[in-house]
């Protein structure tokens, strides 16, 4: 291999491990997001501890995970110059499988998701402080009866209810602008309608359980 392929192939080699590291930081991003949103839930604080040791594990298996994907494109690419083959070649074929006016299509696409986070984000926060102010509200006002308890369990399963019902929400919406994701995308869609179905069947129970000690029963 002369100098100047030499060159080249080190910079595609590069590319590829930057593409790897590249998806790490997507990932890194969206679960920072996602973690985001609790904080506005009334639940927070209470599991606290609970929710930062799962932010701690989720970010170690991401950062293992990237580690594998370095070890791993670092042996696919070493293989391959090994065997005499060009990683540049192989780069420009993945290239031309690309449709034409992909990229643009794509900047569109990431635009569309910004803004779909962005303004689920603060949509939640205001739905979250209406909850809270409504929660507070039903305690200071409750019935002798009534339970705290009964009535921060209703709030806190109508707060997890929209929370986890939006962020499947936008998973979904974000895999029906990639085609490739289409199976994803359909099970996301079960997964949301079954979430939401359960939720709500919990909801009412403890609506029911409200009724039932403002009543006496």
């Amino acid at each position: 291999m002369d100098t100047p392929n030499f060159y080249e192939e080190v910079i595609v080699f590069g590319l590829l491990l930057f593409a790897v590291v590249g998806v790490y930081m997507m990932l890194k991003i969206h679960y920072h997001f996602a973690f985001s949103l609790m904080k506005n839930t009334s639940s927070y604080e209470k599991n606290k501890i609970k929710i930062a040791k799962a932010k701690k594990y989720l970010f170690f298996l991401l950062k293992v995970l990237l580690w594998l994907g370095l070890i791993g494109t670092t042996a696919f690419c070493s293989y391959y110059l090994s065997e005499g083959m060009s990683l540049k070649a192989l780069l420009f074929e993945w290239w031309s499988k690309i449709p034409e006016g992909f990229w643009l299509e794509a900047f569109f696409v990431i635009i569309r998701i910004a803004l779909i986070i962005t303004l689920s984000r603060y949509v939640l926060k205001f739905v979250y402080a209406f909850l809270d102010k409504y929660q507070q509200k039903a305690i200071e006002n409750r019935c002798a009866n009534c339970s705290e308890i009964t009535i921060v369990k209703l709030y806190t399963r109508l707060h997890n209810m929209v929370k986890y019902t939006v962020l499947l929400g936008i998973l979904y919406r974000i895999t029906l602008f990639f085609p490739f994701l289409e199976v994803i995308s359909r099970g996301l869609w079960i997964l949301l309608i079954l979430y939401f179905v359960v939720s709500l069947g919990l909801l009412i129970v403890s609506g029911m359980t409200m009724i039932k000690e403002r009543r006496g029963l």
